[in-house]
């Protein structure tokens, strides 16, 4: 059974989207999570020095065998070299949805299918951040849904919803032109809903992460929680999210 250990601190076991910590110990559960890491090719902002320093990679594999883990070696030189001299590195990462962090003392330079990769040890435990009170799911990509959000000369452009939940959406910048941070809110945006209508909607920005495609990073993908939706189009919403589900569940039967 997994070892899931809700984070009691003030103000982070409940917060405005219904989100909960556990603490996964269980090395069987460690180490499901980070394969679901690799598979899903999802892009692990590393942080170190403190805080003032940081890279992107992603896992490569999992050696259970050697108790490692492998990920991609950086472009840059000079940052590999800081990495590599850090104390303590804090991992985390956006997977499907979900957050995650873990942590490693140590980092080498080693040798994966004849590739440079950076191998950590398996970490002991990983905090994985999941929604209980809305369910979050992928908009299909043969009938997208998009969301106009306006820009700094007024104009509207549209931007690509990635998922949506009954509480917020994320959207796929892939122009890289949105100059925003954490905390904004985007008023008035239009959201598109293939066959359910549009209606206006308020976006708080929660988290700005990379957004990658299998290898390649395309762009930032903005988490959005929604604020002061009106509950006509919040019903549209969850209509919609009913209708996506059912889909699914008719394909897989």
């Amino acid at each position: 059974m997994e070892n899931q250990k809700p984070n009691n601190k003030p103000g982070r076991q409940d917060n405005a989207e219904g989100q909960q910590e556990y603490l996964l110990e269980n090395r069987i559960s460690v180490v499901a999570k980070l394969k679901q890491l690799a598979k899903s090719h999802a892009m692990v902002t590393a942080t170190f020095n403190n805080g003032n320093d940081s890279m992107n990679t992603s896992v490569v594999e999992v050696i259970k065998d050697m108790d490692l883990l492998a990920l991609d070696y950086g472009p840059t030189e000079s940052l590999n070299v800081k990495l590599l001299a850090a104390e303590r590195i804090i991992f985390k990462a956006d997977v499907e949805g979900v957050d995650c962090q873990f942590s490693a003392n140590s980092i080498t330079k080693a040798k994966y299918q004849g590739e440079s990769v950076f191998a950590v040890p398996i970490p002991d435990s990983i905090l994985w951040v999941q929604r209980r009170e809305f369910f979050r799911i992928r908009i299909p990509l043969g009938v997208p849904a998009y969301c106009e959000v306006k820009q700094e000369d007024g104009s509207f452009r549209k931007y690509k919803v990635l998922d949506i939940s009954a509480g917020g959406i994320a959207l796929h910048d892939e122009y890289n032109d949105l100059n925003l941070e954490t905390g904004v809110v985007l008023s008035a945006c239009k959201l598109e809903l293939p066959e359910h209508g549009h209606g206006n909607v308020n976006l708080e920005i929660r988290n700005i992460l990379p957004y990658r495609q299998g290898n390649q990073e395309v762009g930032r993908k903005f988490g959005c929680e929604f604020n002061n939706l009106g509950m006509s189009f919040a019903a549209t919403i969850q209509r919609y999210i009913n209708s996506i589900e059912s889909a699914r569940r008719l394909l897989e039967d």
